[in-house]
């Protein structure tokens, strides 16, 4: 998986970066434009976890991915109106970096409150993630929610798991393995598919 270089070091060179690309953002710039998305880093040939939430005193040694940052942060800058944040939502879901950015559950306010969006930005959510979800799987357990040791991408808080459980699946669903069917399978359930006891 290819993730801009932006997002990738110490988190304390990260967070500065992410700062002055909220401010592009803040300017007017497009997502990828802002973010100079063609300057990336392959997570095959560099070391460190797909960080999903901070910071975290306990990577802080290390360069790591820090997926969560940018997201996390337009989330809280005022400077950013209502359809430039649309804007910035709907380019993140063409780009594999740019869903992970959204699950990471430290975006939670993205979906948040559900009665706001549910209609808009839940199924294109889903289906964003089934989209890159075999790319985020070959990543293994490389996913930190912050822990020096590391899982794979759906047994830590996320916000696939969030918009599930506001569109009815279970918590017994979502506390379980995913099934032979794989996320694909979780989120028939929410579009109205199985039965949620298989």
């Amino acid at each position: 998986m290819h993730i801009p270089s932006s997002f990738y070091g110490l988190y304390r060179d990260v967070k500065p970066r992410c700062r002055r690309l909220v401010t592009k953002l803040a300017r007017g710039e497009a997502l990828n434009d802002a973010i100079g998305a063609d300057d990336t880093v392959d997570t095959a040939t560099q070391p460190g976890m797909l960080v999903l939430e901070g910071p975290s005193p306990l990577l802080g040694g290390q360069p790591h991915f820090h997926c969560y940052l940018l997201h996390y942060q337009i989330q809280f800058d005022g400077r950013l109106n209502a359809d430039m944040v649309e804007e910035i939502f709907n380019a993140s879901l063409q780009t594999e970096w740019g869903v992970l950015g959204l699950i990471a559950y430290q975006s939670a306010m993205w979906f948040d409150p559900p009665e706001k969006w549910r209609s808009t930005r839940y199924q294109p959510m889903l289906k964003a993630c089934l989209q890159f979800w075999d790319s985020f799987e070959r990543e293994g357990e490389r996913y930190s929610a912050g822990s020096n040791t590391s899982n794979n991408l759906w047994n830590l808080p996320n916000t696939i798991r969030y918009i599930l459980a506001n569109m009815g699946v279970s918590k017994a669903v979502l506390k379980a393995p995913l099934p032979t069917t794989g996320l694909a399978g979780v989120v028939a359930l929410a579009l109205g598919g199985d039965d949620q006891s298989h």
